[in-house]
């Protein structure tokens, strides 16, 4: 290489231009990327509200309903007699629970009902025990069970779909919506060792749920100067690593061309 450059010098023109080319074709394709993309953002309302609970303390038994786009509940129990077990049932469907959702854990990350399947990341993994019916027991006469009523809700209220337009994003988000809201009855009660009933008279019982309204539906964007600002940098910085070979080779060549014809015209100096 060092021999055709030295040769031709025009080469690393060639080489500089076809690599300033490429910079601006593929950073043109960044930018256009950004101006049409295939994913939609969905934004739904986040809202937490309290659950009115119809009581039979006698019996033991705390009932409600829920009929709406909910991914959260969360029932707390205070007061409770010592030594007994909340058993929370769901008639109308299953949810996931489990003793540390919502616990942070040693990397100061909640945990979490689902999360990527590490073996392929294409599918979701389940981190907690569906069941229609959950229990847990009661120590110093308080207790708390946070259960997810869906997976496909996000719990942050925002999520991305791929899809080829506004209107078909639209309709897939609505249908996830509407697919969420199951009419549920639910029954809370308070059972001793042995799973019968208890008084729990005095007890208090606080149910609370996290409900979705689709707020908007907006197409996925990008600042694309910024990207194209980004693009050009990265690909300079990788066709400059690219030319650093060549042009050293070149400058070393043209170097070694000048001292040999200042060898040879000093040697035809001294000849005359």
């Amino acid at each position: 290489m060092r021999r055709a450059l030295a040769q031709n010098p025009n080469m690393l023109r060639t080489i500089v231009g076809l690599g300033m080319t490429l910079i601006l074709i593929l950073s043109y394709a960044v930018y256009s990327a950004t101006l049409d993309s295939g994913y939609y953002l969905a934004k739904t309302s986040n809202d937490a509200r309290d659950v009115m609970v119809v009581d039979d303390p006698i019996n033991g038994s705390y009932t409600f309903s829920t009929e709406d786009a909910i991914s959260w509940i969360n029932v707390t129990i205070d007061n409770a007699p010592f030594g007994s077990i909340m058993e929370v049932t769901a008639v109308g469907g299953v949810w996931w629970y489990h003793p540390n959702l919502g616990i942070e854990m040693d990397d100061n990350v909640p945990f979490q009902c689902f999360t990527p399947d590490t073996q392929d990341y294409e599918g979701i993994a389940e981190n907690c025990e569906s069941s229609a019916q959950h229990s847990s027991n009661i120590e110093d006469g308080t207790a708390s069970m946070r259960g997810i009523l869906t997976s496909d809700l996000p719990l942050s209220g925002t999520w991305a779909i791929l899809s080829d337009n506004l209107t078909s994003a639209s309709l897939e988000v609505n249908r996830t919506l509407e697919d969420a809201q199951l009419n549920r009855t639910w029954t809370i009660r308070i059972l001793d060792d042995t799973g019968s009933p208890m008084n729990s008279t005095g007890t208090g019982v606080q149910v609370g749920t996290v409900h979705h309204d689709l707020i908007s539906v907006e197409q996925f964007t990008i600042d694309p100067i910024t990207e194209l600002i980004w693009s050009m940098t990265a690909l300079v910085g990788c066709f400059g690593v690219t030319l650093i070979l060549p042009v050293t080779l070149y400058l070393a060549a043209l170097a070694k061309t000048k001292k040999a014809e200042a060898e040879l015209s000093s040697t035809s100096d001294s000849e005359e």
